[in-house]
């Protein structure tokens, strides 16, 4: 039986709602550090549904079938799912910046902004609508470019934490350089084959 994408996305989305009330609440509910709590759980929950959608079709061209291939199908609910997840992680970042005033550097709040315009965008014209409007180069330039940017705000914020958190940022850029080995390894592959035919 094929789980409907919405389910996937809205159980997705609740799951991290859950993770940050729960997180805010452990760590002293409506307070300074209750919203930098949910903020962060939720972060982490987004960057695992980020890395599952951005590696699916590497996966799948370095090892075809499976569930690699099952994968690859539903990757347009997995990005769905992970543009839903950053959306209740935004909630929590306002919370802590709006409401506690953490503070963030103007370069922070530029690019995450950027960034979340263009996972908007990308979770918009994520469908044949989307391909027919931007025609398939342009969809193309987008969905690369907002996952590109989305993985570099991931690992600048992992980086970042190497000297205070070392061990939430060494596995979490350990993962980010897996995949973007993955992604070279699975683009070079695709420019032998048309050789080895």
């Amino acid at each position: 039986m094929r789980i409907p994408t919405w389910s996937i996305v809205v159980a997705s989305a609740f799951a991290a709602l859950c993770l940050g009330v729960g997180w805010t609440v452990a760590a002293g509910g409506w307070t300074h550090e209750g919203a930098l709590a949910g903020a962060r759980i939720t972060a982490r929950w987004s960057f695992i549904w980020f890395l599952t959608a951005w590696t699916a079709s590497s996966l799948a061209r370095l090892w075809p079938g499976g569930w690699r291939g099952v994968l690859l199908r539903r990757r347009r609910a997995v990005g769905l799912a992970f543009a839903a997840n950053h959306g209740v992680h935004l909630v929590f970042i306002f919370m802590a910046v709006g409401v506690f005033h953490e503070p963030r550097g103007l370069p922070v709040l530029i690019g995450g902004g950027l960034t979340y315009l263009f996972i908007a965008a990308m979770a918009a014209t994520s469908n044949a609508w989307g391909v027919r409007t931007l025609g398939p180069k342009g969809w193309k330039i987008l969905h690369t470019t907002g996952g590109l940017m989305a993985l570099i705000v991931f690992t600048n914020s992992y980086a970042g934490r190497l000297m205070t958190k070392p061990e939430l940022a060494v596995p979490a850029l350990s993962l980010i350089a897996l995949a973007v080995g993955l992604k070279l390894a699975a683009a070079a592959k695709g420019r032998l084959s048309p050789q080895a035919a």
